[in-house]
């Protein structure tokens, strides 16, 4: 019963966090701060000729979710800022 309870006041806070973000235009970092608990990023892995990078994500509210393995490419940007000197 006492897990019960806990799986339901969980989802009562998940529900409503999310009633509060229904028309938020964009993804901040308080936002996400809010649905998730941590973020491990493992090392890369090139061993099969791609490199590979292992992500796992805990979230908030709730006790284990398995996201399904992608399996078309995902291409990230990054920006690196430049530094002033002076």
């Amino acid at each position: 019963m006492e897990q019960r309870e806990e799986m339901d006041e969980g989802l009562n806070a998940f529900i409503a966090l999310t009633h509060k973000h229904v028309d938020v235009e964009e993804l901040t970092q308080t936002i996400v701060n809010e649905y998730i608990k941590k973020i491990i990023v493992f090392a890369p892995d090139k061993s099969s000729g791609k490199r590979t990078q292992k992500v796992k994500i805990y979230f908030n509210f709730v006790d284990d979710v398995e996201i399904p393995v992608i399996s078309e490419t995902i291409t990230t940007e990054t920006t690196y800022g430049r530094r002033k000197t002076a």
